[in-house]
């Protein structure tokens, strides 16, 4: 009996410091935009990488042209104007839309369709 005893004893210390274990492994942070001070209020912001990282370019809710910077290159974006923006595939507004982002809506990843495809940005 008492082999059992230690057994027993055994298996419940295992059990115990296995949820011990797992209480302190941190797991890790969901992707946020940027810091604030990154992309201003009442601006839209795009950057060449997933997760908002990367080059990047803050603008206002129109922007015609993104320019050679960052033209068909946003992966990642932040709308943290007032509006709901319309993503376009060529300059002027032109093209196909991409994507339509609410007002204070940001996107990790644009996703596969749009990424790196956007020339310009307005309201919609």
């Amino acid at each position: 009996m008492k082999p059992k005893r230690i057994t027993m004893a055994g298996v419940l210390a295992g059990a115990c410091l296995t949820g011990a274990l797992a209480m302190t492994v941190a797991t890790p942070a969901s992707a946020a935009p940027a810091d604030w001070r990154d992309c201003p209020a009442n601006s839209v912001c795009v950057w060449d990488h997933s997760n908002y990282e990367g080059a990047f370019l803050a603008g206002g809710v129109n922007v015609s042209n993104v320019g050679g910077t960052m033209n068909d290159r946003t992966t990642s974006l932040w709308n943290r104007s007032g509006s709901r923006i319309c993503f376009y595939q060529h300059s002027n507004y032109g093209g196909e839309v991409l994507a339509i982002v609410a007002p204070g809506e940001s996107r990790p990843n644009i996703g596969a369709h749009a990424n790196d495809r956007v020339s310009s940005w307005g309201t919609c």
